[in-house]
């Protein structure tokens, strides 16, 4: 008995989750583990992965649709930039405004301090001290580096939950919308093949903030990779809503937000932080750019049965 559309949908409810979570889970696996040049390796492998989903994949099935809808003008280009153009300078206004609230917090700090007795004082820089020397002495080590990322960019992991997770909803309106086996197959090994590596950089991101290792903080690695997981399968129902409806435009627009979602997460968030771990840890060469260009090209590869 062959299995229906409408069934076939609910199973990739399942089986993206599955990835998801295993995608995640491996994460913190490699983190704990693995050297640094194998989970770099893997996310830029995700990267290359992300950047074909949206360069080959997704605006050529926005450009198409539109087309089939009659419309000339290049929507399809346009909302793809347009998406990046909007999540970048999403990006700017946060950094801008934690940066001023960090400012305003400094002052205010700094005024408070100017009232403060000697001997209290005193007592804060033998506190520091004891923190010094357990850092010195090889304690505390995570606590500092979880504080200098924070520091850093400390909505880091947040946007790149946010990011990722406005495209684990599209792609999931992507996969029901589908009106035949034809189109949902398609979508669905894209996807499918994917899933696991955009989580993988999901966890990892989080892991590297210290969200794992901290068990008080550990509720927000499951809050976000949870997220990203009902996301996707919110946009699933949302997808199956909109393939009643029978928009091509609708259906579009969405195709064209996904792939710049997945330009801007792999060429602002995760190109970048990588490129960091490589200079800093001075991994080799040839791994890492085989890994992404090899994400890069077998799933460009996916476009010839997708």
């Amino acid at each position: 008995m062959a299995i229906s559309l409408n069934a076939w949908k609910g199973i990739s409810m399942v089986v993206f989750t599955a990835l998801s979570i295993l995608g995640a889970a491996l994460a913190v696996v490699m983190k704990k583990k693995a050297k640094q040049v194998y989970i770099t390796c893997g996310v830029l492998f995700s990267a290359g992965v992300l950047l074909a989903g949206g360069f080959v994949h997704l605006l050529f099935d926005s450009r198409e649709h539109f087309d089939e809808a009659g419309k000339s003008f290049q929507w399809a280009e346009a909302i793809t930039g347009a998406t990046v153009v909007a999540l970048v300078s999403l990006e700017w206004v946060i950094d801008s405004f934690i940066a001023s609230n960090k400012a305003s917090e400094k002052k205010i700090k700094s005024a408070e301090e100017d009232g403060v007795e000697e001997e209290p004082a005193v007592a804060n820089e033998e506190e520091d001290s004891f923190t010094d020397n357990k850092v010195e002495n090889g304690h505390g080590h995570d606590h500092e580096h979880i504080h200098a990322i924070d520091e850093e960019k400390p909505l880091g992991s947040l946007l790149l939950t946010i990011a990722l997770s406005i495209h684990s909803i599209i792609e999931g309106i992507g996969i029901g919308e589908a009106d035949s086996l034809d189109t949902f197959s398609s979508s669905f090994i894209a996807v499918a093949f994917h899933k696991a590596f955009t989580a993988f950089a999901l966890g990892n991101s989080l892991a590297s903030d210290g969200l794992w290792e901290n068990k008080s903080r550990r509720k927000y690695f499951y809050l976000s990779v949870g997220l990203f997981i009902i996301l996707s399968i919110i946009g699933i129902a949302i997808g199956w809503a909109i393939s009643v409806a029978k928009s091509l435009v609708t259906t579009a627009i969405f195709i064209g937000i996904t792939g710049g979602s997945f330009v801007y997460v792999a060429a602002m968030e995760i190109l970048p932080e990588e490129s960091k771990n490589i200079k800093r840890e001075k991994l080799p060469t040839f791994p890492v750019v085989f890994s992404f260009v090899a994400g890069y090209v077998l799933m460009s590869m996916l476009a010839l049965w997708a």
